[in-house]
């Protein structure tokens, strides 16, 4: 036993690890239902959320290193394993899924937490399309502009419009969200959420 829990402690620690180099964690609310390592259902709500995993609050013990099923609404069935034990109810949990599927959850998340935020449509057919939609930008003296959504990130958002653009460094304002023009794109230019505090991404 001893062993293989020193076996799977590197493996806890570099999962952790490249959670953090590659992943920005994001607030994101959602219901989860979950089973544990010895086949115990619960229920939970995250605090926040990012392509390689997530944290929870949970009123039940976990253990570091405990392997979960987790089901995720708007999500699906993902698997997990606990990396960190935060405080007695909260736990930082790593997805367990190969590189393809983790780059599907990475999209997945990505529309779900923009669509409303900037007013995006729902335009899936097979695969869920991140581009579409209107929004209105708005920066310099109060200018405002019709832009289309040419594509989006959990990080910042491409603009598509005939209007003008605002300068390189410009705050603007997208719906609900703020951030700056970080460059220019044919026809549009694209605004980083990151750059200006106040926002609710991190």
């Amino acid at each position: 036993m001893q062993v293989a829990q020193a076996a799977a402690k590197p493996s806890i620690r570099r999962m952790e690890a490249h959670d953090r180099r590659k992943h920005r964690r994001v607030h994101w609310e959602v219901r989860v239902r979950g089973l544990t390592g010895d086949g115990e259902e619960f229920t939970c709500t995250t605090v926040d959320v990012c392509a390689g995993g997530l944290r929870i609050n949970l009123a039940r013990p976990l253990s570091q290193g405990e392997n979960l099923v987790l089901y995720i609404d708007d999500i699906g069935r993902v698997e997990g394993v606990v990396v960190r034990v935060l405080n007695d109810i909260g736990y930082a949990i790593a997805f367990a899924v190969p590189p393809r599927k983790r780059d599907k959850i990475a999209d997945q998340l990505t529309w779900l937490i923009n669509k409303d935020r900037l007013g995006l449509r729902d335009e899936r057919e097979a695969e869920r399309r991140l581009g579409g939609g209107q929004v209105i930008a708005t920066f310099g003296k109060g200018q405002s502009i019709a832009c289309a959504v040419a594509d989006v990130s959990i990080f910042g958002v491409a603009l598509k419009t005939a209007g003008p653009r605002p300068m390189i460094g410009d705050r603007v304002q997208v719906s609900e969200r703020v951030g700056t023009c970080v460059r220019y794109i044919e026809g549009g230019f694209a605004v980083d959420f990151r750059t200006l505090h106040g926002n609710d991404i991190g």
